[in-house]
Parts: C-alpha cells; sequence; structure tokens
C-alpha cells in the first residue's frame, strides 16, 4: 500500500515550520515552569580515565522548560542502603530548541546542572534526547533533558545565588 497522493507532505515548508515552533514555544511559556540552568565549565580532567576531576558552575540562565514527569519524580526513589538513605529522584523536561540556543551557550550537555523551583533541588543533566520527536516538519523542535537529583562531589558552585 503506498501513501496517499492527495496529501502532499512538505518537509521543507518554512512557514509550517515557523507555526509549528511558535505554537510549542507558546504552550511551553503557559504550561512549563522556569527554571535556572547552570552550564558545567570542565576545570580539570583526570589524565589516566579521562573523566572530569573538577567542574565549576558560575553561570546561570533562567529559561522555561515544560515538566514531562508530572505523577511525581521517578527513579529508583528513596531507599535505605548500607552508606544511609539514598535519594534516587529523576526527572524529564523539554525545552525547545530555538529557545535554548538563544541563550547563545550552544546545546545542553550531559552534565549541567538546572535548579528546579518548586522543590529548591538541582538535577544534574544525565542524557540529551536530540530525537524526542523525530524531526517533525522536517526539523528539529524540541531537547528532552532525562535528569537525576545533583550529588555534590567535588564541584565548584559560584552562581552568586544563594
Amino acid at each position: 500500500m503506498t501513501i496517499n497522493p492527495f496529501f502532499k507532505k512538505n518537509y521543507s515548508s518554512e512557514k509550517e515550520q515557523k507555526l509549528y515552533d511558535d505554537l510549542m514555544t507558546e504552550s511551553i511559556q503557559i504550561h512549563g515552569v522556569e527554571v535556572a540552568y547552570l552550564p558545567r565549565e570542565i576545570q580539570k580532567v583526570n589524565s589516566v580515565f579521562q573523566d572530569v576531576d573538577v567542574s565549576k558552575f558560575t553561570k546561570t540562565h533562567n529559561i522555561e522548560m515544560f515538566i514531562d514527569t508530572v505523577n511525581s519524580f521517578e527513579g529508583e526513589g528513596d531507599f535505605l542502603s548500607k552508606f544511609g538513605v539514598q535519594i534516587r529522584d529523576s526527572l524529564e523536561m523539554t525545552v525547545m530548541v530555538k529557545r535554548f540556543e538563544s541563550l547563545n551557550i550552544g546545546k545542553p550537555k550531559e552534565g549541567d546542572l538546572v535548579f528546579f523551583p518548586f522543590t529548591k533541588q538541582l538535577f544534574e543533566i544525565m542524557f540529551v534526547e536530540h530525537e524526542q520527536i523525530f524531526y517533525t516538519l522536517g526539523e528539529r523542535f524540541v531537547f528532552k533533558l532525562k535528569m537525576e537529583l545533583f550529588e555534590y562531589s567535588n564541584q565548584i558552585i559560584e552562581t552568586g545565588i544563594q
């Protein structure tokens, strides 16, 4: 069976792409939440394991994001281990590509932090899904951020905000 010849999909229509982008942006501005985004600055890299030893967070950018997990925080939850109580909350949020690019910091990266104002907690970006809505109208419109509760370990946080 072939596709319907009476409905032509135009993946290069800039007007339709702009309309879709504007509608998604407006939807996130209405139903989303304003968070503080903290990009990571790598200070020291372990030469043996090629892993980041010291990170620094000095800048914050306020940006609106849509909360994808609405029932509660996901993840393993709170549990008691041999090291004490551990909280393994996770959060998924969606941000518009063009709105994020307007911050002039590139794209969201793993290791960057997001301050969630409702719980007053920092979440670390673990994965950036850049093909969540698979190229609707031939363009990428959103990033989906998969985050976990931030565990402090030798990072420097000097944003000037308490």
